[in-house]
């Protein structure tokens, strides 16, 4: 009986000095209001207006790019605010497109304004896009950003496009056909912080379709509460259990004294 109390008492102090672990994780998902939870501080951009940078081509009308006009970025600078900057490479050069489709330019359109595209994917090139994140037109990493991917040419049908951020193993993102739209891509953390994301593709005669750039600062939820504020009924009963046989000893060492 004595050897029953001593179990009853041990586990009952284990179980009110056991702690919860931390709750540091990093998300990856395809769902933006998932991705929302948590989010503040939210900076977003679509790609319907121009941005400095631009070494050839123009829009016609201020700064709002026009159906069936294009602006290249072929330079290392690319696509570049404030908050964001985007350099799209082929091999060792630079080629990036911003455009809003014409009617006549069904391979453009995914329903979603103006866009930025890669160069197309041959059996001879690397194909790639660098996200990075900025703040004050200074880089800057961030612990919260997501963004809108789709797979171009062949009809626009879908594809898997790889996302790298930084510190991060390569992501696959399986795109929508273009009928679907864009497929959207979040990652959010606790615990590490992200100065880029390097988009690739390896379809042949395929390109990368990027939109709605968004970045923000996550906040983790609070952990669950410390067990020792919400005991268990496995915990009351083996303190009950042993205070019990505590009352019981003390009754029969006074009833022998007696």
């Amino acid at each position: 009986m004595r050897h029953l109390l001593r179990l009853h008492l041990a586990a009952a102090a284990f179980a009110v000095v056991a702690l919860s672990p931390l709750n540091a994780a990093t998300l990856i998902t395809n769902d933006r209001g998932e991705w929302l939870t948590g989010v503040s501080s939210l900076v977003s951009l679509n790609f319907d207006t121009f941005a400095s940078g631009a070494t050839g081509g123009a829009f016609t009308v201020g700064n709002t790019v026009q159906p069936g006009n294009m602006a290249f970025y072929n330079n290392m600078s690319g696509y570049f605010n404030n908050s964001f900057q985007v350099v799209g490479q082929h091999n060792a050069g630079y080629v990036l497109l911003q455009n809003l489709a014409s009617p006549s330019q069904t391979w453009y359109n995914w329903d979603s304004g103006a866009i930025l595209v890669s160069d197309t994917k041959n059996v001879s090139n690397t194909i790639s896009m660098r996200v990075t994140f900025r703040s004050g037109g200074v880089a800057t990493p961030v612990n919260a950003f997501g963004f809108a991917l789709g797979l171009g040419g062949e009809g626009g049908g879908s594809g898997t496009i790889t996302v790298t951020p930084q510190g991060l193993g390569p992501q696959t993102v399986t795109t929508f056909n273009q009928a679907s739209g864009l497929q959207f891509f979040g990652v959010s953390s606790d615990s590490q912080s992200f100065g880029y994301a390097d988009i690739t593709i390896s379809a042949l005669n395929r390109f990368i379709v990027l939109d709605s750039l968004e970045q923000g600062s996550f906040t983790a939820p609070p952990p669950p509460p410390d067990p020792t504020e919400t005991p268990d009924a496995a915990t009351l009963l083996c303190v009950g259990s042993g205070l019990a046989y505590l009352g019981y000893l003390r009754r029969r060492q006074t009833a022998a004294t007696a």
